[in-house]
């Protein structure tokens, strides 16, 4: 499934690199959306593959929860 991410320019390089890595509760914030990502100057379009996902009926139309890391190649920038 592809979704969307932002991030600050500084994390950029990292990403790439070694991929969207989980928060200390272990999920990655993405949205169905590229319009209503509004954290960071950097959209990523990101391809979820087989990670599970969460999302609740009441944010679903712009939050979805992904389950552990995004490898780097899953992950392409869309606009800076």
């Amino acid at each position: 499934m592809k979704l969307f991410h932002r991030t600050g320019v500084k994390n950029l390089k990292s990403i790439l690199a070694g991929g969207l890595c989980p928060s200390s509760i272990g999920i990655v914030y993405l949205s169905p959306r590229d319009d209503l990502v509004q954290f960071g100057n950097v959209l990523l379009e990101v391809e979820t593959g087989d990670c599970r996902l969460t999302a609740f009926d009441d944010c679903d139309k712009w939050e979805v929860l992904c389950w552990g890391p995004i490898a780097p190649q899953n992950i392409q920038v869309v606009d800076r």
